[in-house]
């Protein structure tokens, strides 16, 4: 990591932190609620939405860590522009999902006669808020990482100066 600019591995490493407890975060996200004498477990596998979300915040993560791990002089550099903007498109699509189904689980929905669960199981909805206000964060920082990239990648200023 000699050869890496300072802000790259602290953004880098704050995006696969981020990413990192997000997904743990929903992966423990459980809760058992006694509703008129029926049992009633609620856990994030119950939700596609947030599954899909669990297991794009593991690629995140995964990814940022190999990402940190590359060697400066490598040529696997040219990949990571690509792979950056694959990544931040998956995180971003599951953010959505996830934050619909967040809404879906805390409002309901009167047309399809849902209930809102966040009013039964409170333990498990904030564990749901808080792994994805912790993923927004991570796709922030993320987005700021691949915008500070660009910018170095291809800088307007370095075109037309005589050599």
């Amino acid at each position: 990591m000699a050869g890496k600019p300072v802000k790259t591995i602290i953004l880098r490493g704050l995006a696969d932190i981020s990413f990192l407890i997000a997904a743990i975060v929903m992966f423990v996200s459980y809760q058992k609620v006694d509703v008129d004498s029926h049992k009633l477990i609620l856990r994030y596998t119950d939700w596609n939405g947030l599954m899909f979300f669990a297991v794009v915040n593991c690629i995140g993560c995964f990814y940022n860590f190999v990402v940190l791990i590359i060697p400066a002089g490598s040529q696997l550099w040219k990949t990571v522009i690509v792979l950056d903007v694959i990544v931040n498109i998956l995180v971003g699509t599951s953010l959505g999902a996830g934050w619909q189904t967040y809404i879906l689980i805390s409002q309901g929905n009167i047309n399809a006669r849902w209930c809102a669960i966040c009013g039964i199981g409170p333990y498990f909805c904030s564990k749901v808020l808080g792994s994805l206000i912790t993923s927004t964060f991570g796709f922030a920082i993320s987005i700021a990482l691949h915008m500070c990239t660009l910018h170095v990648s291809v800088d307007p200023f370095l075109v037309g100066y005589p050599s």
